[in-house]
């Protein structure tokens, strides 16, 4: 009778999971579909990590073969734990087996004994973690075969698990000489750390396209594993996938972080492995939104080179530009407070912050699709879609902003001769007053960073007349290599010459600048003046 009531219990937690798995693959069927139709779905994909690792995946530990220390520099130390990854690394090859492809089998024994020998691997001391179940005497459980329990909650800071190794589940020497390579060790790492970073910037292992300019993307876009004979693009995934598991995430946030000071700490750990310092520089991949604030994120990116562009002077929400700011400021302080799992990573409640920038995100897009269509922004789906710019399907979409844009993007590509100002409000409804708040503006180019002169010329650029006259051809990659490329800037009698990349900064637009210099929109021989009767902004 008990064997037969642990069947069924057996039964039904199969019928759970699969259940549980078949939501799952309906939820992302459903979010894929009504990502075409309605651009809010686009931010809420399903971004969290999954809770499991298949069993035959997670790194098994023994404890009783485990030296003593890991911080002890000395050369029998050192040798020990050679010995002790060695074994890891015989173990995950073995009880991987043929349920992956050699290389990427391959791949997994080297990275055993690679997360070893740089001490990504630890422990979350108790204490930090109340919740944790222990046994009568005080301990944390230990399993003690080769294939843990799944009930089993371990205090360790990945997927690995301690447990027995014997001759049965470790590889023999002799198919071990042909799989390590102490050559992987390097790049190993390299995975390891990008799929970490990937964990906080996307709350999972492998990137999933919602950042399109993540370090886990530009590792695996790299030749990295290539070099190492792992080609197959499903594999290179997995490795990064499955050994980003292993590794402690709270280690990596701390190497990266040591310098910073955060007002949400991150949990203490216990590391496990020869503690060596991380050669990478991956600090940067931590000073950005993660992929809960991907709104915020956009929206900043883009809002950042709009107030330096004339079309400022135009836009009436300048409040919420001023909010985004410092809303964007303020998570990027302290990021592990606002990530997904804020309580694993500091022992702190979530904070109810959200992501909440519908109100201007659809004219930001606006923006960019009339004045730098060719952005690198735009391999966002929630940009663009089958070809298309997704402005109009964000609700605070405005056809007479766009028309403002567009106007503007004309007299400065195309001008006519008048003032700019009057050519806007003549084709547009605009207030009578440009800008309407004088100060807001300025408040709002000092929460942006835009230097006092650059305000003023972007101040007096509404009043200039821009006109077209055929004279020699304009060099941008004179202005891309940094050389003083001179436009003459005309009023009455008055003359003054600016560069090349401040005129773009001054009107925004009649240059487009992308992530790799300066491209020229100016026709073909031709040189731009720029009058005034007002005079020259000083």
């Amino acid at each position: 009778m008990v064997d037969m009531n642990s069947n069924t219990l057996a039964t039904n937690e199969d019928v759970k999971d699969s259940l549980s798995n078949l939501a799952d693959d309906l939820g992302c069927i459903l979010f894929d579909h009504l990502r075409q139709v309605d651009a809010d779905f686009n931010f809420m994909l399903p971004v969290t990590a999954p809770s499991d690792l298949d069993t035959r995946l997670m790194l098994m530990l023994d404890r009783s073969m485990m030296p003593e220390s890991n911080t002890d520099d000395s050369t029998r130390v050192k040798n020990a734990w050679v010995t002790f990854a060695a074994m890891a690394s015989a173990y995950i090859f073995k009880n991987v087996g043929e349920s992956v492809s050699k290389p990427l089998r391959k791949w997994l024994a080297n990275a055993a004994s690679a997360a070893i020998l740089a001490g990504l691997l630890a422990e979350v001391p108790e204490s930090s973690d109340s919740n944790e179940q222990t046994t009568s005497d005080g301990d944390a459980p230990v399993e003690n075969v080769s294939t843990p329990d799944r009930v089993v909650e371990n205090r360790q800071d990945g997927a690995w698990y301690y447990g027995r190794w014997t001759v049965d589940n470790v590889a023999n020497s002799r198919e071990m000489m042909d799989v390590i390579d102490v050559g992987m060790t390097d790049a190993c790492i390299r995975v390891m750390i990008a799929a970490v970073v990937n964990y906080f910037q996307e709350n999972r292992f492998a990137p999933c396209g919602l950042l399109r300019d993540s370090y886990a993307s530009e590792i695996l876009r790299s030749d990295l594993m290539d070099k190492h004979g792992l080609t197959d693009e499903r594999d290179k995934i997995e490795a990064m996938r499955i050994t980003g598991y292993w590794v402690s995430r709270l280690y990596v946030f701390h190497m990266a972080t040591k310098h910073r000071n955060l007002e949400h700490t991150i949990r203490p750990i216990n590391n496990v492995g020869l503690v060596r310092p991380l050669k990478l520089d991956i600090c940067q991949y931590f000073e950005d939104l993660t992929a809960r604030f991907i709104r915020t994120r956009i929206a900043h990116q883009i809002a950042s080179r709009m107030v330096r562009s004339v079309c400022i002077v135009f836009f009436e929400d300048l409040n919420e530009l001023i909010e985004l700011r410092r809303l964007y400021r303020q998570i990027s302080s302290d990021p592990f407070h606002y990530h997904s799992d804020c309580e694993y990573l500091t022992n702190s409640s979530r904070s109810s912050v959200t992501d909440k920038i519908s109100s201007i995100f659809g004219r930001l897009v606006t923006y960019l699709s009339v004045f730098e269509p060719n952005s690198q922004l735009f391999d966002y789906p929630q940009l663009k879609m089958n070809g298309k710019t997704r402005e109009q399907h964000y609700s605070d979409y405005s056809k007479n902003w766009k028309k403002i844009l567009k106007t503007i993007y004309t007299e400065l590509y195309m001008p006519s001769g008048s003032h700019l100002l009057d050519v806007v409000r003549s084709r547009c409804k605009i207030a009578e007053n440009i800008p309407r708040d004088e100060d807001r503006l300025r408040e709002c180019w000092n929460e942006y960073g835009v230097e006092l002169n650059a305000q003023q010329l972007l101040w007096r650029s509404i009043f200039l007349c821009y006109t077209m006259i055929p004279t020699k051809e304009i060099n941008t990659h004179e202005a891309q290599s940094g050389c003083s490329h001179q436009l003459e800037i005309c009023a009455n009698n008055d003359s003054k010459t600016i560069n090349v990349n401040d005129l773009y900064r001054m009107i925004g637009g009649l240059l487009e600048v992308d992530e790799n210099g300066v491209t020229n929109k100016l026709t073909s021989k031709s040189h731009l003046v720029i009058s005034t009767s007002r005079g020259l902004p000083h």
